[in-house]
């Protein structure tokens, strides 16, 4: 008696461009059909492939291109000097956020201009094994019901007044005013094209500082 034998074919697999074009942001995707249902063949795949090529490319132009730079010998540190947290703000008036910094080449004069589009360009540079760039200012509205807040800043400013000491000092400026409200003022060291620092290690805690402030 003859067996009959049976052959099968690997699936195929969906090229990678494809999974990322379709998670990409810039491709929204239809509902999903029942499993029942065979998609039919149409150009929303090929749509889909040059949107996240096209997604890709622009990542790779911005990003990739640029490394990330070098790592320091020293993690600068950062405090808040003013506001404080039991202090009074004023609400509807520009807020003066005064830091005091230590380890830190502090340059905001050679930031790179229009921080959106020129996020990243740059790779982190030093100065004798310290990080050169600048510090941000953000205050962020606080929910009353305890909700997360919009991860996008209220108000935002680049410290510019420098007072410095070779690597330490004192940077100060002015976030534009704010109604009144309960906020988070954070303050972070930031690469000359405005992005987070590398630090010197794992174990280096984080280089910012926050506290909560209400405005009146």
């Amino acid at each position: 008696m003859r067996h009959a034998t049976f052959r099968t074919r690997p699936l195929a697999l969906v090229p990678t461009l494809f999974l990322l074009a379709a998670c990409s942001d810039d491709a929204p995707l239809a509902p999903h059909a029942p499993h029942h249902v065979a998609p039919a063949a149409s150009s929303t795949s090929a749509g889909l492939l040059q949107t996240g090529a096209r997604a890709i490319a622009a990542f790779a132009a911005r990003f990739l291109d640029t490394p990330l730079g070098s790592q320091p010998a020293i993690t600068p540190s950062l405090r808040i000097l003013t506001p404080s947290s039991t202090g009074r703000v004023r609400a509807n008036t520009p807020v003066t956020i005064r830091v005091r910094y230590a380890d830190f080449d502090n340059r905001p004069e050679l930031r790179t201009p229009n921080a959106g589009a020129t996020l990243g360009s740059e790779p982190q540079v030093l100065t004798e094994g310290r990080v050169q760039g600048h510090i941000h200012g953000y205050l962020q509205r606080l929910p009353e019901d305890g909700s997360l807040p919009d991860v996008n800043a209220t108000s935002f400013c680049v410290l510019e007044r420098v007072e410095r000491a070779g690597f330490d000092g004192i940077a100060e400026g002015e976030c534009p005013a704010v109604p009144a409200g309960q906020y988070r003022l954070s303050v972070e060291f930031q690469t000359n094209s405005h992005t987070a620092i590398l630090k010197d290690g794992p174990r280096a805690v984080a280089t910012s500082d926050v506290i909560t402030v209400r405005v009146r």
